[in-house]
């Protein structure tokens, strides 16, 4: 008779690059894949220890992360990877587990994993990733940039997603305003995304001071805003005026740094 396992829980930081650290570790455990939880250490939510569990912490280390990206690519499919990447920058505390067992049945299945429904681990990875695209595509659609400083030029805009779409939004904008200076704050995660006129790209996390400093630049340009809302309504035609419809297009979410919104 076959003796139930300790459940081996990995714990880790919780961002894209800790949780794949994670399941790095808990790939080459050679522990058995029933037996095996991800979870990503919330600083809003109290640790739920259990006494039934052996409890392995995680060092986030790039190179690791970067081992299983690279595997996710070469043997699943470029199709599971962006179901990896998307999926990792939710904010769900079950997306480690999902991926977890999302791979597993991926190296064993190839690309075919993608459309495998049925298995409930695919299926919340497919949730979580199209809960990820439908954000970036909202937050890139009502992005709103201030020029902060002439010389040089630099644009700042700020918002708050709900998942860790930053990089989604950084990539767009790069595209779209190569030669230019600007950064996107994510005030929710407190990390930006700096662009140089030379398309250089840095993601990085905020201390407490860089955030203030961004916040204090954001309080700028008030001249610009007072013109943009003055556009904006004198534009608006008062009859054909529909709020309820506006909201199906702009939910009240992400009007916060919403130019023409902003009281």
């Amino acid at each position: 008779m076959d003796i139930e396992r300790t459940v081996q829980i990995y714990r880790c930081e919780d961002t894209v690059d800790g949780i794949l650290s994670a399941i790095y570790e808990a790939g080459i455990s050679g522990y058995g894949h029933d037996y095996i939880r991800i979870e990503p250490i919330r600083m809003d939510s109290p640790a739920n220890l259990s006494l039934f569990a052996e409890y392995i912490d995680v060092e986030t280390e790039q190179e690791k992360a970067e081992k299983v990206i690279r595997a996710v690519y070469e043997k699943i499919s470029a199709r599971a990877y962006t179901y990896l990447m998307y999926a990792a920058a939710a904010d769900a505390p079950d997306r480690g587990d999902a991926l977890y067992q999302f791979l597993v049945h991926g190296f064993s299945m190839g690309d075919r994993v993608c459309d495998a429904f049925s298995i409930l681990s695919v299926k919340r990875v497919f949730e979580l990733k199209r809960a990820v695209g439908n954000e970036s595509h909202y937050s890139r659609e009502f992005m709103r940039f201030k020029e902060v400083s002439r010389e040089p030029r630099l644009m700042l805009a700020t918002f708050e997603p709900t998942h860790r779409v930053l990089p989604m939004v950084m990539e767009h904008f790069r595209d779209r305003f190569p030669g230019e200076w600007f950064i996107i704050y994510d005030k929710h995660h407190l990390e930006a995304g700096f662009h140089t006129a030379e398309d250089e790209l840095e993601i990085r996390l905020l201390t407490t001071e860089e955030a203030e400093r961004l916040e204090a630049l954001s309080e700028k340009e008030e001249d610009y805003v007072a013109l943009w809302k003055t556009f904006f309504h004198a534009i608006a035609i008062e009859e054909r005026k529909n709020e309820k419809l506006q909201r199906n297009h702009m939910p009240l979410h992400y009007r916060t740094y919403v130019t023409e919104f902003i009281e």
